[in-house]
């Protein structure tokens, strides 16, 4: 039997969220039934590359230089799109579009007008960083609605967010768990002393956070909060784990405020679930999120996770996740991460499998979704 042709397309191709389920879905995917091809506008990092390529999935990219500036990337992205369809004329069952605003439709448009039959556009994110992108996103989202015909969020707020009136009204999509591989995070008290150890961390308290350095994720509103904390807990340090363009800006703001020997710059890094087991308490004082895999992450290690009210509530699975209005000052943000600091730490993992939230049943639900679409046009 000839396999399923399935495209799966991101515009910026980083580390992030979008990547983390690309990779947990092409890695529990029967490859035996599906030929899997990752097509991205243009690709930031190499993190993933040795990833898909052990899975034998290649990525194709479409700008071969690196493009930051979103509309020059997609004013050259979307001819090179174009081009990648015409050569590839054929070869494609299923078009899945990992998407986070409504601009990048014009991409499933010009998909539709190829002959692409099955349009999928995927949700991952919930809102934008200016004004600016929020109106453009508006106009976007009136003119492009029509050009997928079908429908994959993380959320609620994400389906709202991106899809057409009536789709998000009767919910006429399929509501996808940001799953994870959940045994490889759960907490292990061992593992956490063994950690902490080596590290140099026996005596300090970590609060840490794993997040692209964008505007979105507000790395200096963090800053301020952790200076607060420093304060009151001298022994504090804070880890951070990532990459992204506003990182020297970050780094310049953590010098300003003499906290270079307490704030860790670790990079991006395969390590995230030991990292997770050594740390006190999570931050994520986000602008706004679809639904994070950091916070599933973060719950299947049972850790404290202290979280701005903008994220969306389907994020708490478990009691691991505390909620502080985005609009209170640092200190007030201060006192609540340290009274978590203290708070006990139990195995959450049958939680979060029961919820959904764990990879091959993530899997599972993409590739019956799939066939259940193309038994449509059978």
């Amino acid at each position: 039997m000839a396999k399923i042709k399935v495209t799966l397309f991101e515009d910026k191709f980083g580390v992030g969220g979008i990547e983390k389920f690309l990779f947990n879905l092409c890695s529990n995917l029967d490859l035996d039934k599906y030929e899997i091809n990752l097509v991205v506008v243009s690709k930031i990092t190499d993190y993933y590359d040795s990833l898909f390529h052990s899975l034998g999935i290649k990525i194709t990219v479409l700008l071969p230089e690196i493009e930051q500036n979103p509309m020059k990337r997609f004013k050259k992205g979307l001819p090179a799109f174009k081009h990648y369809l015409k050569l590839n004329k054929g070869q494609c069952d299923i078009m899945h579009f990992n998407l986070s605003d409504s601009i990048d439709l014009l991409y499933v448009k010009l998909a539709k007008e190829e002959g692409i039959k099955i349009r999928i556009v995927h949700s991952h994110n919930s809102s934008a960083t200016s004004q600016k992108k929020k109106i453009i996103h508006k106009v976007g989202k009136i003119f492009l609605e029509n050009e997928p015909n079908y429908f994959i969020a993380c959320s609620d707020e994400a389906a709202k967010w991106l899809f057409p009136y009536n789709v998000y009204k009767k919910r006429d999509y399929l509501f996808l768990q940001n799953a994870i591989n959940t045994q490889i995070y759960s907490f292990n008290s061992q593992k956490r002393q063994q950690m902490r150890q080596k590290l140099g961390w026996e005596d300090n308290v970590v609060y840490g956070e794993v997040a692209r350095f964008n505007t979105q994720k507000n790395h200096r509103f963090l800053i301020e909060i952790f200076n607060e904390i420093k304060k009151k807990q001298p022994n504090a340090k804070l880890a951070l784990i990532g990459e992204g363009e506003l990182l020297p800006e970050v780094k310049e703001q953590v010098k300003n405020y003499n906290l270079t020997d307490a704030v860790l710059f670790l990079g991006v890094s395969d390590k995230v679930p030991d990292f997770l087991q050594a740390f006190d308490v999570f931050m994520l004082p986000s602008l706004y999120e679809g639904l994070p895999f950091a916070l599933i992450e973060s719950q299947a290690a049972s850790l404290p996770a202290l979280v701005s009210d903008t994220v969306t509530k389907e994020v708490k699975i478990t009691d691991y996740v505390t909620f502080c209005l985005l609009d209170n000052n640092a200190s007030e943000w201060a006192e609540k991460a340290i009274q978590l600091s203290s708070k006990k730490r139990k195995n959450t993992i049958s939680k979060l499998e029961e919820s959904g939230y764990d990879v091959k049943s993530m899997a599972k639900k993409v590739s019956d979704f799939y066939q259940k679409i193309l038994s449509s046009y059978s």
